[in-house]
């Protein structure tokens, strides 16, 4: 690569990190892609804030009339069924049409064989398997088509500017998160993706979820537990939206917790969660037992405690037979014990000492 494409080509990825909006990254497209790659016009299409803008390559003056927005009348399908697979992710139209290479989930395949009198190249933006947009370069015929060396800058641009695109989209949903003119932002909010990842958070979200429970861990991790207990649940049901409230007992008080599961578009399997949280006292000090279960594990005792069934159980928190099967196991792994009546008795005399120390 000779020395001053090199120099272009770092100038752009350093400003494109440096980027908090979609429209900061459009005009630095604008201004600075031609600097790397020959184009007559383009078409950025960003899936997240939905937008669709057609520009051309910057040369002098206001930069605002070098694109125009329009609306993207294939833009549902997209937000419905646009998969990242195993697709390729920078190819030229031309190389798409004679089938040397595949993109098995193109909806776009109308829009490419209309562009008789251009040469096409799409670099698609993907992270982490998740469809984020695209970018579309066209030139005229009566040039040449995109060559090796084009299609060579293309791809050492595509992960970067897919990394770019995730940074912003966390930026904006953290600041949402921040300026939420409903009361909200004096509650902490979160957002986790279908992994349990944590993916945005406010100020007093994130530090709800430093907090420790009286069970020995992290408000996070029992959180993340049952947002995994609700993901289970979905899946054996069917469901593309569930809801559920929980409380978490820490040392200085009872926190209240809603989770909120939906899903993109009709895939099942890409849910994302929101948790909102906020103390319901705080002067109020919860006893723990000496062994350090888990939130749901505690419920699951409360349960066994009340004299109720797997099934009431299951019930009653909303989870599976296999689920509540599951996390009994762990608790009679850890206390010790091999039947529910073992655990009924050994918890109620370890709630008898504590309260007698307490005295």
């Amino acid at each position: 690569m000779e020395e001053s494409l090199l120099i272009a080509f770092n100038n752009m990825v350093q400003k494109a990190y440096e980027c908090t909006s979609f429209m900061d990254f459009l005009k630095l497209a604008i201004t600075s892609l031609h600097n790397l790659v020959m184009y007559d016009s383009g078409m950025f299409y960003c899936a997240i804030s939905r937008d669709s803008s057609f520009f051309q390559p910057y040369i002098s003056g206001n930069i605002d009339g070098y694109y125009k927005k329009e609306r993207f009348t294939e833009r549902q399908y997209y937000l419905e069924y646009g998969f990242a697979g195993s697709e390729a992710v920078v190819y030229k139209a031309s190389d798409y049409q004679k089938g040397t290479v595949t993109v098995p989930e193109e909806p776009r395949s109308g829009f490419l064989s209309e562009q008789e009198c251009f040469h096409v190249a799409c670099v698609r933006v993907i992270y982490r398997g998740q469809f984020l947009g695209e970018i579309y370069l066209q030139r005229s015929k009566d040039k040449p088509d995109f060559d090796e060396r084009d299609m060579f800058m293309l791809r050492l641009l595509q992960p970067h500017i897919s990394n770019v695109f995730h940074l912003i989209h966390t930026f904006n949903a953290v600041v949402l998160l921040e300026t939420d003119k409903k009361g909200l932002d004096k509650k902490g909010l979160c957002l986790f993706d279908k992994d349990l990842n944590l993916t945005a958070g406010n100020v007093a979200g994130l530090a709800m979820l430093n907090g420790v429970t009286v069970f020995g861990s992290s408000v996070l991790y029992h959180l993340k537990e049952a947002i995994s207990d609700m993901r289970d649940d979905a899946s054996s049901k069917n469901a593309s939206c569930m809801s559920s409230e929980t409380f978490i007992k820490t040392a200085g008080g009872e926190l209240y917790s809603e989770i909120i599961m939906k899903t993109k578009g009709y895939s099942k399997s890409d849910s994302y969660f929101y948790v909102v949280l906020y103390p319901l006292d705080e002067n109020r000090v919860i006893s723990e037992y000496r062994f350090k279960f888990t939130k749901r594990e505690s419920e699951i005792i409360d349960g066994i405690i009340q004299g109720k069934s797997n099934q009431q159980i299951s019930d009653m928190l909303n989870l599976s037979m296999n689920t509540v099967k599951t996390h009994l196991q762990r608790i009679f792994n850890k206390t010790g014990v091999s039947s529910r009546n073992e655990l009924a008795y050994l918890l109620m005399l370890d709630r008898n000492q504590n309260k007698i120390k307490q005295q």
